[in-house]
């Protein structure tokens, strides 16, 4: 899926995310621990509402595109014959009404 290969995180990224993990392990405040833990528990609570929503809405456009997309019929092989014939007995009926 291209969405995701472009998903991946930038050195600086991972040394951000690395140095916020050496600081809470490193740490010595529980109250600290406790009021980031609480921050992190809400900020996942908010982002997993927001991505259930955009997959929701990515759902309905995809659902909305192929209803609106036509589904071509696939034809077998008496059908394709039986349809050059129908074209060629047209094709023969108007020429033979322009001599006519």
């Amino acid at each position: 899926m291209e969405l995701v290969e472009n998903m991946t995180p930038t050195l600086e990224e991972e040394l951000r995310m690395e140095t916020e993990i050496r600081t809470v392990n490193a740490s010595q405040d529980i109250d600290y621990l406790k009021r980031y833990a609480e921050a992190m528990t809400r900020q996942n609570h908010e982002q997993s509402r927001f991505i259930a929503g955009c997959l929701k809405e990515i759902h309905s456009l995809k659902s909305e595109l192929a209803c609106a997309t036509p589904v071509k019929k696939k034809t077998n092989l008496l059908e394709k014959i039986l349809g050059l014939l129908l074209k060629i007995k047209e094709k023969h009926e108007t020429s033979r009404s322009y001599v006519s």
